[in-house]
């Protein structure tokens, strides 16, 4: 019986999500959602086929997992506009959040030597110049960066902005 009335429960979020979506995602961009949960508490539910911790909403926030799904909730704001996370890199091509000489080993290792491909991004971290391609142009702009003072590399949302989308 238990599970039933997580079943309920779960259903009836679900339903209050699909009714407040569509009011959310429209024009509203920079409002704020002045609600802070939407359920019955936070009590667990289970079955067969899903486990649920806690409350499904703001403020309180988990993951719940199962062998047919994986879900993590809580309630982010975002009204339409692009995603601002990136998380790239580019120059840092090692993955170690300093740009220096084992980045350019690095590099020199990945494109000449059957190395390890750059972290996290192949392409973003390892293009400083932001020419979308991993070369030895790139190897030769860290050079100049670290050491004659030539130009930083080029930033995350830069490199997006001229190459496209973040790929692993």
């Amino acid at each position: 019986m238990k599970t039933k009335k997580s079943v309920t429960s779960l259903a009836l979020v679900l339903c209050l999500l699909m009714i407040i979506s569509p009011a959310v995602a429209g024009d509203k961009a920079g409002e704020e959602i002045n609600w802070q949960v939407i359920s019955s508490g936070g009590t667990n539910g289970s079955s067969t086929s899903y486990q649920l911790n806690g409350t499904v909403a703001q403020t309180a926030t988990g993951s719940g997992s199962s062998t047919d799904y994986g879900l993590n909730h809580g309630y982010w704001q975002d009204f339409g506009g692009e995603p601002s996370v990136c998380d790239c890199e580019p120059g840092n091509v090692n993955g170690d959040e300093t740009i220096n000489i084992f980045d350019i080993t690095y590099t020199i290792s990945y494109l000449y030597l059957n190395g390890p491909a750059p972290i996290p991004y192949e392409l973003c971290n390892a293009d400083p110049n932001k020419d979308c391609t991993c070369n030895i142009f790139d190897i030769t702009y860290l050079i100049s960066f670290l050491y004659l003072d030539g130009l930083p590399p080029c930033t995350c949302e830069e490199w997006t902005d001229e190459c496209g989308a973040l790929r692993k």
